[in-house]
């Protein structure tokens, strides 16, 4: 399948989405001191935003540099279970829209990097449907 002319609004739609997910999630939303590894996933998806800004085309991209942000998301323990699963539902999305140039030169370094965030998702438990959704994900990516 070839890639979408409009492969950097996908991602842009994709980030927004996590990112808003991310902010009204009530383990982060509800401290009132500074959490590090929140702060750090928020700054990857604002300097992907910068570099989405600067392009007209995605395959100008490396593909890690616009999905490392999202597995970061995924083998992060801070993150709940249904912002894991966004985070999983959009790696899903770009594989199966063909956002992922295949033809470039880094596609099985990428390939291994999305493998082992998948093989390695780890997220706070909520409850069992919540975290049982996730597991699927997991399954579908």
């Amino acid at each position: 399948m070839s890639m979408p002319g409009n492969g950097i609004l996908v991602v842009q739609g994709e980030m927004t989405m996590l990112v808003t997910a991310m902010r009204r999630s009530t383990r982060w939303g509800s401290h009132s001191f500074p959490n590090e590894e929140y702060d750090m996933l928020m700054r990857t998806f604002q300097d992907l935003k910068t570099i989405l800004n600067q392009v007209d085309d995605l395959r100008l991209l490396d593909p890690p540099t616009y999905l490392s942000p999202f597995l970061e998301v995924i083998r992060s323990k801070e993150t709940t279970g249904p912002v894991t699963s966004l985070a999983l539902s959009s790696i899903h999305k770009f594989l199966s829209y063909g956002i992922i140039d295949t033809t470039h030169p880094s596609v099985p370094a990428t390939v291994e990097d999305i493998a082992d965030a998948v093989t390695h998702a780890r997220f706070v438990g909520t409850d069992h449907s919540s975290d049982g959704v996730v597991l699927m994900k997991i399954l579908q990516v």
